[in-house]
């Protein structure tokens, strides 16, 4: 059942243009590392080989469709359409089972909202090639959130906070005191002994110095200056196999960009008030798109990327197969800080319909991934996967 359905998905991309491409299941952990900024260690099947190499178990595919790409780029004209199918692996804490079937298509040498567009149309289809009614798909742009946070001139790792905390500030504003919470403990808005310490005993020194002072920090036996030192520098978390880890130098350059940073907790706390109030917008384009305006206006924010989703929703209504589908929803939360424009979800019923739907697939834009994997220059791309067992779970399912 399920490789008539994968079959199928893929019959429907190939109509599109889209030509699949295979991919190894064992890669690099780096490879996967570099495209999700450490996001996956946790979730990763992870180990070391009998070269002394760290490899993982494939857990998407969009890094090494784009490390394909690069590859080859010589011999691949653009823009270029790739589709894939096949098993993924990743520890999942809620009991699912560690390996499910992951189908999609990626999009590279494509930017502008016209490809946004056709990869919204083509995802919007792979429920209905399967049988499935009633996709409804949610949108968002990433430079929303990020065009707020930079009106504001957040350093990277608190841009980096915020973002994370989207899906706890969907519920408004309520939620502000659990998130100001946290960014105190953080030291985000407000220092704490520990880090006003630190600060002060580098202030006066170049970063040359500043960096021997903090090096000989961390080199200090026993334990707690280290650990302050890397929890100070909101490091993830070590892990077996070395996945996580970070060497001294990665430690003290991110705690000097930490120290040396301008944030202030006026400036967190306003970041987070912004964000409290496009996080729970959701509802039809039109609807959305006006009452976030006013968020931006107040942020002193480029609209730009207001004015890309609004272009976006309206090619989409010209689709007659979209009609009432699509809402545009700011409280995705699809890896924000890797998207750098276009995120979407789609959601099918999951039953009858008191039963909530069912988040099957989704994707978006990411621009940055081949400069991150290596690129000297960025190449714009953009791409969804589908869960195909999530799909064959669904009720009017054909096989």
């Amino acid at each position: 059942m399920r490789r008539a359905c994968q079959d199928r998905v893929q019959e429907l991309l190939e109509g599109f243009g889209y030509r699949p491409v295979e991919t190894p299941i064992l890669e690099p952990t780096e490879l996967f590392l570099r495209k999700s900024g450490g996001a996956l260690a946790s979730q990763m099947y992870s180990f070391t080989d009998s070269g002394n190499q760290q490899v993982s178990l494939r857990p998407e595919f969009t890094a090494p469709i784009m490390r394909h790409y690069l590859e080859h780029a010589s011999g691949i004209p653009l823009p270029a359409r790739f589709q894939y199918a096949g098993p993924v692996f990743r520890f999942e804490e809620n009991g699912r089972p560690g390996q499910f079937t992951q189908a999609g298509a990626e999009l590279i040498g494509a930017s502008g909202v016209a490809a946004d567009a056709e990869i919204i149309s083509v995802a919007a289809q792979v429920p209905a090639c399967l049988g499935i009614s009633g996709v409804r798909l949610a949108l968002a742009d990433a430079g929303v959130l990020h065009g707020v946070l930079d009106a504001l001139n957040l350093s990277d790792r608190a841009k980096s906070f915020v973002l994370g905390q989207v899906s706890v500030l969907r519920r408004g504003t309520e939620a502000l005191p659990q998130v100001l919470a946290r960014a105190r403990e953080l030291n985000l808005a407000g220092r704490g002994p520990e880090q006003g310490g630190l600060a002060a005993a580098i202030a006066g020194l170049d970063d040359s110095q500043a960096r021997q002072v903090l090096e000989g920090l961390f080199r200090w036996q026993g334990g707690e200056p280290v650990s302050a030192l890397a929890s100070a520098a909101v490091l993830p978390p070590r892990t077996s196999g070395g996945l996580g880890q970070r060497n001294s130098e990665d430690v003290v350059e991110r705690l000097l960009r930490k120290l040396r940073g301008s944030d202030t907790p006026e400036q967190v706390t306003r970041g987070l008030e912004l964000v409290a109030q496009l996080a729970p917008l959701q509802g039809t384009p039109p609807e959305v798109l006006e009452r976030a305006r006013p968020v931006l206006a107040k942020a002193g924010a480029n609209e730009s990327a207001l004015d890309r989703l609004s272009n976006l929703a309206g090619l989409l209504e010209g689709e007659p197969d979209l009609a009432g589908q699509v809402q545009v929803d700011f409280g995705l939360v699809r890896e924000l800080a890797y998207y750098n424009g276009l995120v979407f979800q789609a959601a099918c019923p999951s039953g009858d319909g008191n039963e909530p739907q069912m988040v099957v697939g989704g994707g978006g834009r990411y621009d940055g991934l081949a400069r991150a994997l290596g690129s000297r220059g960025a190449v714009p791309a953009l791409g969804f996967a589908y869960n195909l067992e999530s799909l064959m779970e669904l009720p009017g399912v054909k096989f």
